[in-house]
């Protein structure tokens, strides 16, 4: 019997990148993935200034992309220089309630107070003697979702659900890693987009760390990933593996990256959390690109 199937759709400049994932006894078989190229900054459009008129054709590609879709829910990577992010502390004895006081009220800090919107916590690695427990706290606005609700809105009542990208991308990993059997140790998540980079440290399944940085060029990338290592009071050397995904994946492997960590920075394929061959697409096709939308699809 097919199981339940979800959509994972990422808004990056001009494309719109999806996927839709079904969930059977515990295995993810892809029922759709690809990219739609639109004539005008398609993220723009849904998250910032652009112009809401283009907002109709979005709705009208993703109709058409999906029209014959079983999907339960749609989920929309929110890119991280679309949230306001901080990490926090909050003390391990505190159940759940005092714990979403205190985010809360440390959320409303960091945005002015203002009111509505989702708020992500994702747990971090923590020195379990600290006495604490750290968090990567993401707040997204509520326009943001009030958009999403009308991008979707072209499959009446079906849910448009919030997935913050590094988040996407943490899960998609530890499926990875569960895949390909890595050992539980150090590994730098790179998700090198235009501009900018997510730099994610994990400690095995942990993530240490979740950062947004500004890199203009691709040195700027490897000096940042350096960088987030020498917070944690570790080499370069000690680094198991880098694992590079986005659209600019590509461009930093080549570059500045085996400078700095040698023959340690590969792609990070989602293929595998669904069992696509290393072919399938061609050599062309930017799979790395997809780990957050199919993270998302399987969240």
């Amino acid at each position: 019997m097919a199981g339940l199937s979800t959509a994972g759709v990422e808004f990056s400049g001009d494309l719109m990148r999806y996927a839709e994932v079904e969930h059977a006894d515990g295995h993810y078989r892809l029922l759709r993935l690809g990219n739609c190229e639109f004539e005008f900054n398609a993220s723009d459009v849904v998250f910032g200034s652009g112009p809401a008129h283009f907002r109709s054709a979005v709705k009208e590609a993703l109709g058409d992309i999906f029209r014959d879709t079983e999907a339960t829910a749609f989920r929309f990577v929110i890119p991280s220089d679309m949230q306001t992010r901080f990490t926090t502390a909050v003390p391990v004895e505190a159940d759940v309630n005092q714990r979403s006081a205190l985010i809360g009220y440390e959320t409303r800090l960091f945005t002015g107070n203002r009111e509505g919107g989702d708020v992500f916590p994702a747990h971090l690695r923590t020195n379990p003697d600290s006495g604490a427990q750290r968090f990567a706290v993401t707040h997204i606005d509520e326009t943001v979702s009030a958009v999403l609700k009308d991008v979707v809105s072209v499959f009446p009542g079906m849910p448009a659900q919030l997935s913050p990208s590094m988040m996407a991308t943490t899960l998609a990993f530890r499926h990875i890693a569960h895949r390909e059997q890595l050992p539980g140790r150090l590994y730098l998540l790179l998700g090198c987009q235009e501009g900018s980079t997510d730099i994610i440290l994990m400690q095995g399944a942990e993530p240490l760390t979740q950062d947004h940085v500004r890199t203009v060029h691709p040195s700027d990338c490897a000096y940042q990933a350096l960088l987030a290592c020498s917070r944690f009071g570790r080499a370069w050397h000690e680094v198991d593996g880098v694992f590079v995904y986005g659209p600019r994946a590509s461009e930093v492997v080549a570059t500045a990256l085996p400078a700095a960590f040698g023959d340690r920075v590969r792609m990070l394929n989602p293929g595998v959390i669904v069992d696509l061959e290393d072919e399938r697409f061609g050599q062309d096709f930017p799979i790395e690109a997809f780990v957050p939308v199919i993270g998302s699809a399987i969240q």
